[in-house]
């Protein structure tokens, strides 16, 4: 019976061992996987058409506002999640009447938004709730982020060669839209994992007197930016800086 009991439990601790681990891989749901039906598309072309056009076009090709489609469009958008670019759309259209719409109309517009750029369309409806749990990528799926994008991260400040700076076991960088991060959201980052990446610091001379990288060697600070990538590496054209823990312990 004591054998019994142990294989049981050997069995359940295996069961939710999987479980967790199935959970914790579980790839985040993309505009890839037809978030949005068709139906609700053609709502959103219309409410587009009465609020939208006059600026962006009726094709989204952009003229005294820029175009809503396109490579460029989804350059400034994809690696982020959908919300971010609802969030925008909400709270800068229609142009001097921003926010004026229903949210489930603003919510109709971007499902027209990707069917124009043929993104699928799906058996469920786009919902406000869903958006932060949904990336909006390419074509070709999930990518590295552009060049000069804004991003933000954590590290742990380090010398670099001569009087540089860096970000070492840096974790992987998630993009942002301000150069700033909003209130509580440096302080919610110690919590972060760090991670392996390394970050060169470019213009972090910037934040003096407010912030001297000399009293912060060793911390874990959360770090926001634009992107850089050249043969040296990865670097951050640095707008922010906190130290969020005085160790930087993994």
């Amino acid at each position: 019976m004591k054998r019994l009991h142990s294989i049981v439990g050997i069995l359940l601790f295996t069961a939710v061992t999987q479980a967790a681990l199935a959970q914790g891989n579980e790839k985040r749901k993309t505009v890839l996987d037809g978030v949005f039906t068709t139906a609700q598309a053609d709502r959103g072309k219309a409410a587009y058409a009465t609020h939208c056009s006059t600026c962006h076009m009726e094709d989204l090709g952009g003229l005294s506002a820029p175009a809503l489609k396109g490579e460029q469009f989804i350059d400034n958008w994809r690696e982020d999640s959908v919300r971010s670019l609802f969030t925008f759309i909400r709270t800068q259209m229609p142009q001097r009447a921003a926010g004026s719409l229903e949210e489930k109309m603003y919510v109709d517009i971007l499902a027209h938004i990707l069917s124009v750029n043929m993104f699928p369309s799906g058996s469920n409806e786009l919902s406000a709730d869903a958006l932060g749990g949904i990336d909006l990528v390419g074509k070709d799926g999930p990518a590295p982020i552009p060049k000069f994008a804004l991003i933000a991260l954590v590290g742990c400040l380090a010398r670099a060669d001569g009087e540089e700076w860096k970000l070492d076991n840096a974790s992987a960088p998630a993009r942002t839209r301000q150069e700033k991060p909003a209130a509580g959201e440096a302080k919610a980052s110690a919590g972060k994992p760090l991670g392996t990446g390394t970050f060169r610091l470019v213009y972090i001379d910037s934040l003096r007197p407010g912030f001297l990288p000399e009293s912060h060697v060793g911390h874990k600070l959360h770090a926001q930016g634009y992107l850089l990538s050249n043969e040296k590496g990865e670097g951050l054209s640095v707008t922010f800086l906190e130290s969020v823990a005085s160790t930087c312990a993994k």
